[in-house]
């Protein structure tokens, strides 16, 4: 099951990072929780988005709104059983102002029947591994 899980997560950001909303819902729980950590960057506290419907919203906010793009560059996918750990990097450019901006990013997914039902960002390798208990 666990390397099922994993290629659930390379569809999700492969998804993402193609721009194919129907995509990416596809491999979604119905009630997935995402619980997004850019805007803790941006505005001091993290957004969680609920269901088909909220991620719609986000997808909305990060693609149209907020930025011009924004690519997942995942280096590693580390199989944890129950959940995926994904490390890598993010790229954005912002919408109205062209400016450029990158990071370090985490991605924890827990799976229910299949599908993404919990998402988790994080934005360092260092506190992503310290969630699951494991250091770099």
């Amino acid at each position: 099951m666990s390397q099922e899980n994993v290629e659930i997560a390379r569809r999700v950001v492969a998804a993402w990072n193609s721009d194919n909303l129907e995509g990416f819902l596809a491999e979604l729980d119905p009630e997935i929780e995402w619980h997004a950590a850019l805007e803790q960057a941006l505005e001091g506290a993290g957004s969680t988005y609920r269901g088909h419907e909220g991620v719609r919203r986000a997808w909305d906010v990060y693609r149209s709104e907020a930025f011009g793009g924004l690519t997942v560059h995942v280096h590693e996918f580390r199989d944890l059983g129950e959940s995926v750990l994904c490390l890598g990097r993010m790229d954005a450019t912002g919408r109205t102002t062209g400016i450029e901006v990158g990071g370090e990013l985490g991605l924890l997914f827990s799976f229910r029947n299949g599908k993404l039902a919990r998402s988790r960002d994080f934005l360092s390798h260092a506190e992503a591994l310290e969630a699951v208990g494991l250091r770099e």
